[in-house]
C-alpha cells in the first residue's frame, strides 16, 4: 500500500483585497480582512495575531522524568497543568526565548536543545509556535525572574510515560502541551 502524499505544495486560492486592525494592545491584534474566498466570492476574514514566537519547551531529565507546570488559565476558569511555554519578544530567536522560559518557569537550564518543529494553534490565531526538547537539565543560575501573572506557577517532575498517559487520556488539554509531548515521545523513541 502506497503511504499518501501530504505535500503543502499549491496555489493560494485567497486574495486580500484590504486589511484593517481592529484592536492592537501590544500583545496582540485583532485584524479584519477583506478577501476574495476561494469559490470567487467576497467575505471578510477575521483573526488574531501575535506578533513575536511562542515556545514551548519538553525539559527531560537523565532519569526520564519531565517537567510540567500548572497555572490557572483565566479564559478557561481551571488550572491547567502544561509542558513549560511562554512568549519571546519582537525580533527574539525562538530558541533564545525557550532557554529564557526553561530557566525563568522551572529553574533548570538545559545542555541539549532540539527543535520538535513548529505549529499553528487554529485557523483563527496568526502565531508561531516553536516546540523543544530539553535534555542534560541542571539548575539554572540566578537572575531569572517569573512575570507577575505567574505567581501561581506550580512545577512538578513525574516520568515521562505518565505524561504522555495524562496528554493521552485528557488530562493535560493544553494542545500544545499535548503536540509536545507526543512529538518529544517519538524523537526519544518512545511508543513506537
Amino acid at each position: 500500500m502506497t503511504e499518501p502524499s501530504l505535500d503543502l505544495a499549491g496555489p493560494n486560492p485567497w486574495q486580500t483585497r484590504s486589511s484593517a486592525v481592529l484592536f492592537d494592545n501590544g500583545r496582540l491584534r485583532l485584524r479584519d480582512d477583506a478577501v476574495i474566498q476561494p469559490d470567487g466570492q467576497a467575505g471578510s476574514y477575521t483573526y488574531v495575531e501575535v506578533p513575536w514566537p511562542v515556545v514551548g519547551i519538553v525539559p527531560v531529565a537523565d532519569d526520564g522524568q519531565v517537567h510540567l507546570v500548572r497555572q490557572w488559565r483565566y479564559p478557561w476558569g481551571c488550572n491547567s497543568w502544561e509542558i513549560p511555554a511562554g512568549h519571546g519578544e519582537v525580533g527574539e530567536e525562538p530558541l533564545h526565548a525557550a532557554q529564557r522560559e526553561l530557566a525563568e518557569e522551572v529553574g533548570v537550564q538545559a545542555a541539549e536543545w532540539q527543535p520538535l518543529g513548529r505549529v499553528f494553534s487554529s485557523a483563527a490565531v496568526r502565531a508561531h509556535y516553536h516546540l523543544f526538547l530539553a535534555r542534560g537539565l541542571a539548575p539554572a543560575g540566578a537572575g531569572y525572574v517569573r512575570d507577575g501573572a505567574e505567581d501561581d506557577l506550580r512545577t512538578s517532575t513525574l516520568p515521562f510515560y505518565e505524561a504522555l498517559a495524562a496528554a493521552d487520556d485528557g488530562r493535560i488539554v493544553h494542545a500544545f502541551s499535548i503536540v509536545g509531548l507526543f512529538r518529544a515521545a517519538r524523537r526519544l523513541g518512545i511508543g513506537r
